[in-house]
């Protein structure tokens, strides 16, 4: 660690709620084929996808291996003197019929305004649909996103609102589509295909100026500059928050000289600086996160490293507004919690300025209170092989025919599943 010396204090959490092992026994006719073919009746580690704040601060909505959408509300007394941390429940919970893709929660989101509490999923073989987060059955309108030729419902990897909260954008394969929220069982009033066809090369000879592959990360600045990075390693930036032409494509794919220390196998994450003029990129299997100046985006500015994340699983990043500058902020498999100060005034690689311990397993999301006051943490991740095996043998096959999903598999060793919310002082 160098120059801050910061401590944490757990002051809420999920404690051991999500720390079993279970198993999804569903019956063929209540999951979709997609969803039943990738892990039926295997043992699964519930573990914390990710977590978001509200832009108000009082909620987070997680997102976990058993596809669910949990809304947990932090209750008034978080930060009144005590001995132990208080417990975190769920406060509504959504059990998706298929796998989640992405959700965003409202940019407007005001707990004391039940019309604003809202969040927006994607899910396989279904349509978009914007649901209430206090009541995951009140759904307020459902999006097509269909594919012409074979009328099946496009997978949708990423979504992202505008910052005026009326549109949405969704991101697929070289695909960005733009929907006007007030239009219910509507389609993309916007669809922009990112690889231009083979009659467009042949009429324009050139290849495509934007990025190709999934789109699996949205961010939009303050100057309405949408970024979009893609499976491929690459981005593109689209003027009027997406709706607009493509204003540069790049990878983010190292030079020769540095490619065995700048890792990476796909943009998992994008995020603007408050000042907009610094993009920041981080990808899966990569140890650190790639800073870009919108000025000069074949220049790359910095590469942060230290942030031990090498894995496939999806680690978050945030960045956070100070009084000087800005922070980035983001977990590792290595349960630490990492921050780099002002990423655009350093060149070259860039080691962490904070490195804090708040978990046994790895940290997929580090997300900051809109306020600074606290921060939330979410961990966990995927057992190894042997464990699954261990998970099999205490199950029989007369337990699998006759008891409900999902099953407690009790005696089995315990991940660190947790949601927790810390002060950083």
């Amino acid at each position: 660690m160098e120059g801050r010396e910061l401590t944490a204090q757990c002051v809420a959490t999920t404690g051991d709620t999500y720390c079993k092992a279970t198993v999804d026994l569903s019956n063929d006719d209540d999951v979709t084929p997609t969803r039943r073919n990738e892990r039926h009746r295997r043992p699964e580690s519930n573990f914390f996808r990710e977590a978001q704040f509200s832009r108000d601060g009082t909620t987070i909505v997680t997102q976990n291996e058993d596809q669910c959408l949990r809304t947990f509300v932090l209750p008034p007394e978080l930060l009144d003197d005590k001995t132990a941390p208080l417990v975190l429940r769920e406060y509504a919970t959504f059990n998706a019929p298929s796998n989640i893709q992405s959700y965003a929660i409202h940019p407007f989101f005001d707990l004391q305004d039940p019309t604003t509490t809202l969040v927006l999923h994607s899910s396989t073989e279904h349509p978009l649909a914007l649901r209430n987060a206090l009541d995951y059955t009140i759904v307020h309108a459902k999006y097509n996103l269909i594919s012409p030729t074979t009328e099946r419902y496009l997978t949708t990897n990423s979504v992202l609102f505008t910052r005026d909260g009326s549109h949405f954008i969704a991101g697929g394969h070289n695909r960005l589509a733009t929907f006007d929220c007030s239009r219910n069982y509507s389609g993309p009033i916007v669809n922009q295909q990112l690889v231009p066809g083979k009659k467009a090369k042949k009429l324009y000879g050139a290849e495509s100026l934007g990025c190709k592959g999934i789109v699996t990360a949205l961010a939009i600045n303050n100057d309405g500059l949408l970024a979009a990075g893609t499976t491929e390693r690459e981005i593109g930036l689209y003027s009027n928050e997406g709706q607009g032409e493509c204003v540069v494509g790049f990878s983010v794919v190292a030079p020769p000289s540095e490619k065995k220390v700048v890792t990476g196998t796909g943009v998992m994450h994008v995020r603007w600086t408050p000042d907009g003029k610094y993009l920041l990129a981080a990808e899966r299997q990569s140890d650190g996160i790639q800073v870009y100046d919108v000025r000069n985006m074949i220049h790359r500015v910095a590469w942060l490293s230290g942030r031990q994340a090498n894995t496939t699983q999806k680690l978050g990043i945030d960045v956070v507004p100070t009084a000087d500058g800005c922070e980035v902020w983001a977990g590792g498999t290595d349960g630490c919690v990492h921050m780099w100060n002002d990423p655009g005034l350093r060149e070259g690689h860039v080691t962490p300025d904070l490195t804090i311990k708040m978990h046994e397993d790895p940290v997929s999301s580090a997300v900051w209170h809109p306020a600074g006051v606290v921060l939330a943490t979410s961990s966990g991740c995927r057992y190894k092989a042997s464990d699954a095996e261990d998970f099999e043998s205490e199950c029989t096959d007369d337990d699998a025919m006759s008891t409900p999903s999902p099953v407690v598999v009790e005696d089995s060793p315990k991940p660190d599943n947790r949601l927790a919310v810390w002060t950083v002082s």
